[in-house]
Formats: C-alpha cells, sequence, structure tokens
C-alpha cells in the first residue's frame, strides 16, 4: 500500500471510530444488551359476584355478595348464606342456623350437593328453598322469575329436562332436593341518566346588507 493510501485508510478508520463513540456505542468489547424481557404482566384477578337468598318475612330476597378472586362461587355463596344476613338484627332473615362447623360443597354438572354436618335437622321449606336458589343462582342457571307475596313460585318448563338444575341438602339420616328451582330474580340497576344533547357553536349570522 502507498503512503498516501495507507494514511486515507487510518483517517478514514478514525473518523468512524470518532462517530461510532458520539452515538454512544462501543468501539470495543461485547456490547450488553440488558436482561431479556421476562413478558407481559399477569392479568389482574378480579372477584366474582353471586346472589345469596335470605327472608324478607317469608318471602326470599336475593343481596348480591363478592366472591374472592379464585373461590369457587358456588362454594362460597353457600358458606356466605349459612354466615347469615351482612347486618344481624336487620330486615333480612335466616330459617338456617348457623353450623358449628363449616358445610361441605360438591358441584358436578348441573347437581350441587351441600352436606350438613352430623346432628342437624333437615330444612323446612323456605329454608331449602333459600339453599337451593343460592346454589343455583351461583351455578349461573337458576330459573329466575319475578314473584310477590308469600306464595312459593312454580318453576318454568314445569319439571327436569337434560339440563335441570339439582340441589341437594344431605343430612344424618335425610336428604331433601329441588330440581331447577323458581326464585326471585334480582332487582334491575337503576338506569343511568340520558346524557345531554350535544349541540354546536351558534352559527355566525350574515351581516345585513
Amino acid at each position: 500500500m502507498t503512503g498516501w493510501r495507507a494514511g486515507a485508510a487510518v483517517a478514514a478508520a478514525g473518523a468512524a471510530a470518532v462517530l461510532l463513540a458520539g452515538c454512544g456505542v462501543p468501539t470495543t468489547g461485547v456490547v450488553d444488551v440488558g436482561v431479556p424481557a421476562s413478558g407481559l404482566p399477569a392479568p389482574e384477578r378480579r372477584s366474582s359476584l353471586v346472589p345469596v337468598y335470605f327472608l324478607d318475612g317469608d318471602n326470599l330476597r336475593p343481596i348480591v355478595r363478592d366472591v374472592p378472586p379464585g373461590a369457587d362461587p358456588v362454594t362460597a355463596a353457600v358458606e356466605l348464606l349459612f354466615a347469615g344476613p351482612p347486618k344481624p338484627g336487620g330486615e333480612l332473615t335466616t330459617r338456617l342456623p348457623r353450623p358449628p362447623v363449616a358445610v361441605a360443597v360438591h358441584t358436578e354438572g348441573q347437581t350441587v350437593t351441600v352436606r350438613l354436618p352430623g346432628g342437624r335437622p333437615a330444612p323446612d321449606t323456605l329454608a331449602m328453598r333459600q339453599v337451593a336458589c343460592t346454589a343455583a343462582g351461583a351455578l349461573g342457571s337458576p330459573k329466575a322469575v319475578a314473584v310477590s307475596g308469600g306464595a312459593a313460585p312454580t318453576a318454568a318448563g314445569g319439571g327436569a329436562s337434560s339440563s335441570a338444575v339439582r340441589i341437594e341438602v344431605v343430612g344424618s339420616g335425610w336428604q331433601r332436593d329441588v330440581t331447577d328451582p323458581a326464585c326471585p330474580s334480582l332487582p334491575a340497576p337503576p338506569s343511568a341518566p340520558a346524557a345531554p344533547p350535544v349541540t354546536g357553536p351558534p352559527s355566525a349570522q350574515a351581516p345585513l346588507s
């Protein structure tokens, strides 16, 4: 290589090094690109809502309760029912005495089995409706109908079908069950007020001639 060509090559290499250094790129060694991304954060798990049926006099009244994230909604709803109304001594009551230990709840398909501790008496008609409507509502397929007064509603359809919901309550020496329980529906949420109409700016009037 001639002298002027060697000098030109050295000058070009020096200029490239200066350019890379000015851009923050190291000219020698291994470039550290940092820790690889581990992916997006996991989505937040939200709680779900279930209806729990208490009594207002002799009438069923559902209230909405929160279920912790990850909990089985049917088991949680039945446990909330046996824990009693949220405000003891209030207008809501129950025919289900609080058990000394937690009840056992098992769900298989459309059948929910609630097993009470030994020595507990069989629930009466109103108490059985409390359990049946709470379990069926948490399962997501109750035959909910609007009812008034103290009369028990009749299940829609008049009988079991291939997708019938069956609620079994089992104790020591007894068993009661309900198929497709007809339950009071939850009250409709209040409708949001209508938004006011959007109006544009007033149009400019044309000058009089």
